[in-house]
């Protein structure tokens, strides 16, 4: 047997052993269709080995006359497939080519079309007539019209499985032909080539039609053609580096050959990987072109997203994300709501206009919710349909999901529950989403499960921890808290905010008339019509008892005042109760004008709500009605010692503000700075002004630009410059306020070095003021206890060590001494808990 033969045996052989594969699973039509076409092209093959082997070469013009005929039925075979492929019945065309095919084969038989047919060493000749022709253009007919049925299959599906499979299809087909038109080429026509195709072929609709789930026919491309490239480059550098040696070094003796051409295939095999990393990345860009990164982006979501506990980030990471890298309309994230159990729209990109409803709810019972708890799969709108656990869905339920421009449901699971449901709207231009779209969505979807429960678990719990078992509003340390944020907000950004407080009348008496519990149900059901009344950007809390407050963010005192009174109407409107009229007082106040400092404005907004219930009950008043005398307050600090130290907190808010690293670091400088002071015996007078100085020590730093406050690595020498004149330009700030002069010392002179070699005037040793030394001394502490963005931050055992390392150089050694002494027992106290 010749080297020509060998290829058409191992057809036969690869034909019998997939026709074997395929007649032990259960057959369906398509499936004998198949067998019968391979049944076919194995005979092609057997008579391809005999005449190449010659095994009968008196007999070689038969089994030629048999080669042909079997060859020619191979399109007419194929159409046959794909009509089954599709449940079409085989039809009256078929019928008539099958027919044509058996006049042909008698035509052949009697003499007509191959002429004559030889083998020489394994190679067949042969000749024939005109009417070959005919026959060629008989078999690309059906192959055309086979092409033709999958095409328009492929536009009309959209189901992305069926529409991998019939790329498929239409891949082999594609191969069949590359393979078919070598008999065309005088160099190949007398070999076996094509049996390469034919077997490639059938591998491939084998393939297509035993397993469900197949990989991704543009993905099988793609690697292809990496791989081949691959391959084609690490062969060229080893052939040409052959060549090189053979042609330019000829003189090398055999052993050093040998040993150049290992060395030469151990470093390909070892730059093999990465070079295939390279190479697949380069197709893949390749073919997504703009929507690359963000394919790159979502299959590496758990990686980045793993840790993170926030729903906002992860669906601002998801959606937009998922939406550039499969060309989307929309993208929406549904989760559980926590009083109905259903799911429902809580992220959308691109955000919807203000005003359109497009939010989508699905019941926990929802046969929709239940089949995507089971099955963890995608879904389309059109295949709801077919599906008949779906088919329980109201009319209205189908509607507004047609109406909704849905184009794609998919199951969030983690650890077998359903978390969340990605709604994806319709692919951009009309597209159609492929198998390759479906599975990253999966990807994506089976990444992000265990992400959003930890968010959500951690959401959970942060809600518990922040709201009113009672009312559902947020709770007293909440508003502390929220408070405290706003006031920071608006000293960076400029804004203003509303502070609406409010307490029931008369509620001391109602629950003495109707008890508690009765009470009870007043203050949820006034927590109620609360979240009802107010904006999505304002919240509402239970300060405490029957009292309420509401913060409305960038709202003026006027529309604040509006607010309060329809708040105050819908209350007495609709909280009547067991015959007694309930009513609520109201008080509101503005920031900053009413209040600088948080207890400032809370006083205000408190006392303005109080003046509302002395005068009448059932009405709002404003802090500026309400008079403020000017006698002196707790502690003999008078209203307008009140004011100046309300500046000095606002200012500070503001510096702290500029950088979130620092945020709070001005705080934690006065108390230090106090601390130390105390230690030191010094009056009360030159506490208080110390203190302020702490708080203020940085606010030269307003005019250093944020790129060098927030830069993520060590300053350049030009960028220290800036730096460098805060404590002058802190003092030029201060100097027009009267009641701060006395910090300007402090503040002028705390870069000043012991030694003398500080800033901005080079003191040297007592000559620095002792307040400006004492901030020296808190303020270095504070800041390398404290994380940078270019350092980690130090123990505060390290932290004594370096001060004390620089006592005598940077600082006054004996205060060092003092302040080592006050640290000393905190850290060995934290030392002993751990």
């Amino acid at each position: 047997m010749n080297l020509y033969a060998l290829l058409p045996l191992l057809a036969v052989i690869a034909y019998i052993a997939l026709i074997t594969v395929i007649a032990l699973r259960p057959l369906e039509r398509v499936h004998k269709v198949f067998i019968w076409y391979m049944a076919v092209s194995a005979l092609w093959s057997f008579c391809s080995f005999v005449l190449h082997a010659e095994l009968f070469p008196t007999q070689t013009l038969l089994w030629n006359r048999a080669l042909l005929i079997l060859g020619c039925s191979a399109g007419l075979l194929f159409y046959h497939f794909v009509r089954a492929f599709f449940n079409k019945p085989a039809g009256k065309v078929t019928y008539l080519g099958y027919v044509i095919l058996v006049a042909a084969a008698i035509f052949v038989s009697q003499g007509g079309i191959l002429q004559s047919s030889y083998v020489v060493d394994g190679v067949l000749y042969w000749e024939t007539d005109v009417s070959f022709y005919p026959l060629v253009v008989f078999s690309a007919i059906f192959v055309g019209m086979a092409i033709a049925l999958l095409v328009q299959g492929i536009r009309h599906s959209t189901d992305p499985q069926e529409r991998n499979r019939i790329g498929y299809l239409l891949a082999a087909i594609s191969i069949w032909i590359l393979f078919a038109l070598t008999n065309f080429v005088p160099a190949l026509a007398n070999y076996s080539v094509d049996h390469i195709g034919n077997i490639a072929f059938a591998l491939v609709i084998s393939y297509t039609m035993l397993r469900y789930h197949l990989l991704d026919v543009r993905l099988v491309v793609r690697r292809g053609l990496a791989y081949s490239a691959l391959l084609i480059i690490l062969l060229a550098i080893y052939a040409g580096v052959i060549l090189i040696e053979f042609n330019f070094f000829p003189e090398h003796p055999l052993h050093v050959i040998i040993l150049l051409v290992a060395s030469v295939a151990v470093l390909l095999f070892a730059a093999a990987r990465p070079l295939r990393h390279l190479i697949v990345g380069l197709v893949d860009r390749l073919f997504h072109r703009e929507t690359y990164a963000y394919r790159q982006s979502l299959l590496s979501f758990s990686r980045r997203m793993g840790g993170n506990l926030s729903l906002d980030e992860v669906a601002n990471e998801m959606l937009p994300n998922i939406c550039k890298a499969l060309r989307l309309t929309q993208a929406k994230l549904l989760f559980q709501e926590v009083s109905s159990g259903d799911f429902i729209t809580q992220f959308t990109y691109p955000p919807t206009e203000e005003g359109v409803n497009d939010q989508l709810r699905f019941s926990s019972d929802n046969p929709i919710s239940i089949w995507l708890t089971r099955e963890g799969k995608t879904i389309s709108p059109e295949q709801i349909s077919r599906i008949p656990q779906l088919k329980g869905l109201w009319a209205a339920e189908k509607e507004k999901l047609a109406a909704s421009g849905l184009g794609l449901l998919c199951s969030i699971k983690s650890r077998g529950r359903l978390v969340g449901i990605l709604a994806l709207g319709k692919k951009q231009e009309g597209g159609i989403y492929s198998h390759e779209d479906i599975n990253l969505v999966t990807s994506t979807a089976n990444q992000a499960g265990i992400v959003i429960e930890n968010a959500q678990l951690y959401t959970q719990a942060t809600t518990r921890a922040n709201t009113d078992g009672l009312t559902g509003l947020y709770n007293h340390r909440h508003f502390h808290e929220r408070l405290e944020q706003e006031i920071a907000r608006g000293s960076r950004f400029g804004t203003m905010f509303s502070l609406i407080m409010l307490d029931i009348d008369l509620f001391k008496t109602y629950n003495d008339i109707y008890g508690h519990l009765a009470g009870d149900q007043i203050l949820r059901k006034l927590g109620e019509l609360l979240k009802e009344s107010i904006r999505s950007l304002d919240m509402a809390f239970r300060y405490g008892g029957e009292e309420f407050t509401i913060i409305l963010p960038e709202t003026r005192i006027d529309d604040a005042y509006n607010e309060a009174e329809r708040i105050r109407k819908r209350v007495e409107r609709k909280m009547t109760s067991k015959a007694m009229p309930l009513t609520i007082s109201l008080g509101v106040g503005t920031w900053p004008t009413d209040g600088v400092t948080k207890e400032d404005i809370i006083a205000s907004t408190d006392a303005a709500m109080y003046r509302a219930k002395q005068t009448g009950r059932n009405r709002t008043h404003l802090s500026s009605d309400v008079a403020k005398p000017e006698a002196p307050l707790a502690g003999g600090v008078t209203p307008a010692q009140r004011g100046a130290l309300s500046v000095i907190y606002a200012l500070a808010a503001t510096v702290d503000a500029k950088d979130h690293y620092t945020y709070g670091h001005s705080k934690k400088v006065s108390e230090y700075a106090v601390n130390l002071a105390e230690a030191l015996r010094l009056p009360a007078e030159r506490i208080v002004t110390l203190q302020a100085a702490a708080l203020l020590h940085d606010i030269g730093k307003i005019g250093v630009p944020d790129s060098i406050l927030n830069k993520q690595a060590p300053l350049t020498e030009s960028e220290w410059a800036p730096i460098k004149e805060h404590p002058q330009l802190g003092a030029e700030i201060l100097r027009h306020v009267v009641d701060l002069i006395n910090c300007l010392p402090a503040i002028l002179h705390h870069h000043e070095h012991y030694n003398g070699t500080g800033y901005p005037e080079g003191l040297k040793g007592e000559d620095i003021p002792l307040e400006a030394r004492i901030l020296a001394i808190a303020d270095a502490y504070d800041a390398i206890t404290s994380l940078r963005p270019y350092r980690q931050c130090l123990s505060s055992r390290e932290a004594l060590a370096e001060l004390k390392r620089c006592a005598g150089s940077q600082f006054d050694p004996e205060l060092v001494d003092i302040f080592s002494t006050l640290i000393e027992p905190t850290y060995t106290k934290e030392l002993e808990i751990k």
